[in-house]
């Protein structure tokens, strides 16, 4: 009893320094909830699994809209997003080290762990430059980038762990991904009846659902068509059915939020299909390949009329001699200006660049809605400015290695797992202009765990070893 009270009396008391703390230091008002949130990974680790697998693959794309930065706001500001962020981080930090103690891997192979030792380095890179040419302001962008990128890793290991040895949790996490679509879709819905979405001028009302940008919420969605499609030969006929219905009504979306960029995402995601089943399988491929056909023809009957109008005010030749002149008349003209702006800057540090983040601060080109300098639109820009020669290279490097490993095992296990790795192939390599993968958080969060479901570790266990052919003897 006695121990009980002084149990009692000790909690009390520590709640009151730490609320007395936190009233002079705010940022300590976290330590408390961290506190609890390490003493429940450490104790049960499994079930706080499943809650952060859910909020990878259900909860985050819902909280995308928190994530726009305006003007007025720090690098290190808390908002839902970032809270979410850091909740994942942090849980996947102890979940690291309790698994380090129970002598489990943390990383499933290799390869995909040499894979982020570059993206390590490249942010190693960004962090201390934008630290020494800009001082505290440089140091704490580059500490921000730091942390989400970390968090975006933590969400991808957290669902894998969280699959280890439990085939049943793969059909949960793929649940999961569908509960989160809901309320995108919903929003988007909503904004197509009311009108109420992302207004632009030249292209009228653009839907965004609950993410801060329509090109994000496009791009959100197009893993999930490839999924849809791949799916089709497998299927009975009402999942056929569905699985049309799903691609079809997908694709729509992402015409109506009027994002040029993706629809070339997601016709190179479909062409870079199609060749690795025919790489992969040759005749056997027909399926796949048939259902990728069947699809994009009904589609293109569909919304054919909508995707021509979207693109027919585009030239190359022009665009490329309005951005010289420093002139833009679409989005594809001024995505040049905007990167010949950036990589003449660039120059100035063409090395190390300019650190982590500072693209939102010395690009001449500024949103007019929230007063932040634009980002650069372009992965390898964007590095090239805040990296240098070196930062860029290392980014190329974890692309190629992550690619590698997504289509090594989209290879042995086929399906879902080919899908999600043709689509990462066309994010990151095979379309230009596309708005940043690496910037959109919810969309990494998406795609990471769609990695780590489709290689899912129950399905390595699983898969047979190739057959090695007996050797010759003489007869």
């Amino acid at each position: 009893m006695q121990s009980r009270e002084a149990w009692s009396i000790g909690w009390v008391a520590g709640a009151v320094l730490l609320s007395a703390a936190a009233a002079a230091q705010p940022p300590l008002a976290a330590l408390g909830p961290a506190i609890v949130l390490a003493a429940l990974a450490w104790r049960w680790p499994d079930t706080v699994l499943g809650v952060v697998a859910f909020v990878v693959l259900a909860l985050r794309p819902s909280l995308d809209i928190f994530s726009e930065r305006r003007a007025g706001l720090g690098p290190l500001a808390w908002q839902p997003a970032a809270l979410c962020g850091a909740v994942v981080l942090f849980a996947g930090a102890v979940l690291a080290v309790r698994r380090r103690r129970d002598g489990k891997r943390i990383w499933p192979d290799a390869e995909v762990l040499a894979a982020h030792r570059w993206l390590a380095l490249a942010l190693a890179i960004l962090v201390f430059s934008g630290a020494r040419l800009y001082g505290s302001m440089g140091l704490a962008e580059g500490v921000r980038e730091l942390g989400r990128v970390a968090s975006i890793v933590a969400a991808f290991l957290s669902v894998w762990w969280w699959l280890e040895g439990r085939p049943d949790r793969a059909r949960r996490g793929w649940l999961f991904l569908v509960l989160g679509l809901i309320p995108p879709l919903a929003a988007a819905g909503w904004q197509l009846i009311t009108g109420r979405g992302f207004w632009e001028p030249g292209s009228g009302l653009r839907i965004q659902g609950t993410f801060s940008h329509p090109n994000s919420f496009a791009q959100y969605l197009a893993p999930f068509v490839v999924f849809a499609i791949v799916g089709i030969p497998g299927a009975r006929f009402p999942g056929k059915v569905w699985r049309i219905a799903a691609a079809l009504g997908l694709s729509l979306l992402i015409v109506l939020t009027y994002s040029r960029t993706t629809i070339l995402v997601l016709a190179t995601s479909l062409v870079a299909l199609v060749l690795m089943q025919l790489w992969w399988r040759g005749r056997r491929s027909a399926g796949p390949v048939l259902a990728v056909l069947l699809v994009a023809a009904v589609g293109w009957l569909a919304i054919g009329g909508q995707i021509r109008q979207r693109f027919a005010d585009l030239s190359f030749s022009g665009a490329v001699e309005n951005a010289r002149v420093g002139r833009s008349e679409n989005s594809f003209g001024w995505r040049l200006l905007n990167w010949r702006g950036l990589v003449l800057r660039g120059m100035d540090h063409p090395f190390t660049g300019h650190g982590a983040g500072m693209t939102t601060h010395l690009n001449p080109l500024v949103n007019e809605n929230n007063g932040i300098p634009f980002n650069a639109h372009n992965d390898f820009v964007r590095f090239f400015f805040e990296g240098g020669v070196f930062g860029l290279a290392c980014y190329i490097l974890y692309g190629l290695l992550l690619c590698r490993w997504a289509v090594r095992w989209g290879r042995m296990l086929g399906g879902e797992s080919a899908a999600i790795a043709a689509t990462l192939v066309a994010m990151i390599f095979l379309t230009a202009g596309m708005t940043e993968l690496s910037l959109q958080t919810a969309n990494l969060y998406t795609l990471y765990g769609m990695l780590a479901l489709a290689d899912a570790p129950w399905r390595r266990a699983t898969t047979a070893a190739p057959r090695v052919p007996a050797p010759a003897t003489n007869q």
